[in-house]
């Protein structure tokens, strides 16, 4: 079995290791706080803009809800929870959801165009017969080993 031999050059690079890893934390912290500050500002209007673009996305989410709340409860108390503590992220998702149902819908219409039906002609089709010891040329690859 071999033997590992892990070389540590000193407790400076951990603690700055560790160091760097708070900063990335309280970094992180600061922007998730900020977002939810401006969400929660915006949040009213999302609702509204949802509701104006598609008004069947926020009642398909409470719907949602009931059924975990009612199947499976323990996820369905944890996600209205969420719901309650993250409206402001919850309304800027159902407002994402609500914009692309909307873009969605607007670039399924689709202008037809007029066409012609072509009559079909069996007279090009050739028949082959399976029993034939006959070999059928299908492309100029076959030349090659003849």
């Amino acid at each position: 079995m071999d033997n590992f031999n892990f070389r540590t050059y000193g407790t400076k690079n951990s603690w700055l290791g560790l160091l760097l890893v708070f900063v990335v934390v309280v970094v992180i912290y600061i922007i998730i706080r900020s977002l939810y500050k401006l969400f929660f500002i915006l949040a009213p209007v999302f609702l509204l803009l949802s509701l104006i673009l598609d008004y069947r996305v926020i009642p398909k989410y409470g719907i949602v809800l009931y059924e975990l709340l009612r199947y499976k409860t323990f996820w369905g108390i944890l996600a209205v929870i969420f719901t309650i503590l993250g409206f402001p992220f919850v309304s800027a998702a159902l407002f994402f959801n609500s914009f692309m149902n909307f873009r969605t819908k607007k670039r399924n219409k689709r202008r037809y165009t007029d066409y012609v039906e072509l009559e079909e002609d069996d007279d090009d089709v050739e028949i082959l017969d399976i029993n034939s010891k006959k070999k059928v040329k299908i492309d100029s690859y076959e030349d090659l080993f003849e």
